[in-house]
């Protein structure tokens, strides 16, 4: 069972990397294969020495208790900063101190339905009006945060499994946000050095031919040259949600032979989330001078670690604090940020910076004088991505379950849309993820021997 077994995972992100490894450390022999020419997935560090910083393009903060990314955090012997600074709104061309967000946001999902209740879209919740007039304010706020932190379209979102996990309640453990210091990238450190030599990159999946207990996987380079296919006893399919529902010919998209039948019905039920970030280094902190933030009343602007500004598009902004990097965070999610995606870098910084002058009462020049340099990735329409992560639509709370369950002893999911305990769209999900399919495989080999 153990080393003429071969696994064969696709993908190398946190969830391929995760149950290549623990496949490996059981004495699997396994191989990796990836689209990209680096490792990482959705998870995407630059290093630019103006920042001061690393440079989060794709996953950033570490969300709560985050069981299963702790071992990893230690592991890589990474350093973490919670994220403790001030809230502000700005709105009618003033600033204010939001000191109670998560007590606004729960008093409107706390009153979401029991998950045995009929499911319906977020959305239709809202029509109800729970709260009446006295939670107008609060189920604003909601809207946002379900559009931004899940990235979804509150249309389509069931309730239900918000629900079971959309917010963090009470919970001052899973309220906690952290930052990694030195790089999420560097949090995948030891698993890519562990599997050295089995991680194959620039290598796209384009088939996997598959029957009971063997396998075979189609690849070909970037220029589209086929390479020799790879035979294996099982497959982890750890590619993100967007790529499975992508339908050949598309580029990334995977041909099953004979198709995903089995997970029609939950990949139905799953919709990937859309973001658009733009990353903004300044030549200084000029929102922490203390001339300015007299100006605007806000004493403690220096200090500011999140501002939510009443923008359709870019409605939620964040610093690098308490690191007094000169960076600052557009974030647009949902519906929006589709509508946006694709419409170029040099549009999707204007809309940012008009955005962030109006907020903080100031010229569009003065602050793009400011700016030192500005960073996107388009994860809409990066092919071995379609999306930033996912999210359950209206009758898909037990999606996720369901598309984790393995096909005949030979296909296993990994992910973070296969993540059913909550953790959806988080990295400590996609690692969980990763760990519950390589122990799947083991029972499968174990039970064919």
């Amino acid at each position: 069972m153990t080393r003429r077994a071969h696994v064969v995972v696709i993908g190398a992100g946190a969830a391929g990397l995760s149950a290549a490894r623990a496949l490996q450390d059981a004495g699997i022999r396994v191989t990796v294969v990836e689209a990209r020419d680096r490792t990482g997935g959705r998870i995407l560090t630059i290093r630019d020495s103006g920042a001061g910083i690393p440079v989060e393009l794709g996953a950033e903060f570490v969300h709560g208790r985050a069981d299963a990314l702790r071992p990893w955090l230690r592991d890589a012997a990474v350093r973490t900063v919670d994220i403790k600074g001030t809230r502000w709104r700005a709105g009618d061309g003033t600033l204010h101190r939001v000191n109670d967000f998560w007590e606004e946001l729960d008093r409107v999902m706390s009153k979401l339905p029991a998950r045995r209740e009929h499911d319906r879209s977020f959305a239709e919740f809202l029509t109800s009006r729970p709260g009446g007039r006295r939670l107008a304010r609060e189920r604003t706020l909601a809207e946002q945060y379900v559009r931004g932190f899940h990235a979804a379209d509150p249309r389509h979102i069931s309730v239900r499994a918000l629900a079971g996990g959309g917010s963090p309640g009470e919970d001052r453990l899973e309220r906690r946000l952290e930052r990694v210091i030195d790089g999420y990238d560097r949090v995948l450190g030891p698993a890519v050095a562990a599997l050295r030599g089995r991680i194959k990159l620039s290598t796209i999946v384009t088939a996997v031919e598959w029957r009971g207990h063997a396998a075979r996987v189609h690849t070909a380079t970037p220029s589209g040259r086929r390479k020799p296919p790879l035979t294996a006893r099982a497959i982890v399919v750890a590619v993100p949600l967007g790529v499975l529902q992508a339908v050949p010919p598309q580029r990334g998209a995977i041909r099953f032979e004979p198709p995903l039948r089995a997970k029609a019905t939950s990949l139905d039920r799953l919709a990937m989330g859309d973001v658009v970030r733009v990353v903004f280094r300044f030549q200084r902190r000029f929102w922490a001078d203390d001339a300015f933030a007299n100006r605007r009343h806000a004493v403690d602007l220096d200090q500011l670690g999140f501002l939510h500004t009443d923008d359709d598009v870019f409605s939620t902004w964040w610093s690098a604090y308490p690191d007094t990097a000169p960076v600052l965070v557009a974030w647009c999610g949902g519906p929006v940020a589709r509508e946006l995606s694709g419409s170029g870098t040099t549009a999707l910084i204007e809309r940012a910076l008009s955005t962030l002058a109006r907020a903080l009462g100031v010229s569009r020049e003065r602050v793009r004088h400011e700016v030192g340099h500005a960073w996107t990735h388009d994860w809409l329409n990066d092919p071995f991505a379609r999306g930033a992560y996912s999210y359950q639509k209206v009758g898909g709370a037990d999606a996720p379950r369901e598309l984790a369950r393995p096909i005949d002893g030979t296909l296993f999911f990994a992910g973070e849309a296969s993540d059913s305990s909550g953790a959806t769209g988080t990295v400590h999900g996609a690692i969980a993820s990763g760990l519950r399919a390589a122990r799947q495989v083991l029972r499968s080999l174990r039970t064919a021997r």
